[in-house]
């Protein structure tokens, strides 16, 4: 992680966060982790966003030509989101475990205080949840720095294996959040 950290925007967050360690042959032979018991509906809003990024450029061009088919269209992908945001929203509601961890996430990784010392070099299983926006994800990550501090330690992760469209959906967050706090630090300047 050493100097590509400094590649990427980073920003301090509470999300839910659980994981655990496995296997490398678990992380080698899978592309999503498995270790955790989620329904189809955890990771239902990160697929839409995935498919809103892959699906806007279309909706501007049949705007341009026909606007009428276009605002339909934007109407039906806004009950579509309402629907996800309803069940992603139960999902969440009955998921226990979860609470909300402060860390310091880029595109690249994160870091995290936790109780429990973990090695350099082990694979962990994440179950992430941003609050906000409901958004759930499943990733692989390697430790790089584990440390102590005082009531614990400090854990180091980068991203393993991480999927094009789940960067995507980390960078949107990452610069959604920059902006909602440069947007707060400007309301209470006036």
């Amino acid at each position: 992680m050493g100097q590509d950290r400094r590649q990427f925007y980073r920003i301090d967050h509470r999300v839910a966060l659980d994981y655990r360690v496995v296997p490398e042959a678990d992380v080698m032979s899978s592309a999503r982790p498995y270790h955790f018991d989620v329904s189809p509906h955890f990771l239902l809003l990160g697929e839409l966003q995935s498919m809103e990024s892959d699906t806007g450029h279309l909706l501007r061009k049949i705007a341009e030509k026909q606007p009428d088919v276009a605002a339909y269209l934007k109407l039906l992908n806004r009950k579509i989101d309402a629907v996800a945001q309803s069940l992603v929203s139960e999902e969440l509601s009955n998921s226990s475990g979860l609470r909300l961890k402060s860390i310091n996430l880029s595109e690249g990784g994160l870091s995290f205080d936790s109780n429990q010392s973990l090695n350099q070099g082990d694979y962990l299983a994440l179950k992430l949840v941003f609050p906000e926006n409901r958004l759930g994800m499943l990733l692989y990550a390697r430790v790089q720095r584990c440390y102590q501090i005082e009531g614990g330690f400090h854990i180091a992760i980068e991203f393993f294996k991480l999927t094009e469209s789940c960067r995507t959906l980390i960078a949107r967050y990452i610069l959604e959040a920059q902006a909602r706090e440069r947007q707060r630090k400007l309301d209470a300047g006036h």
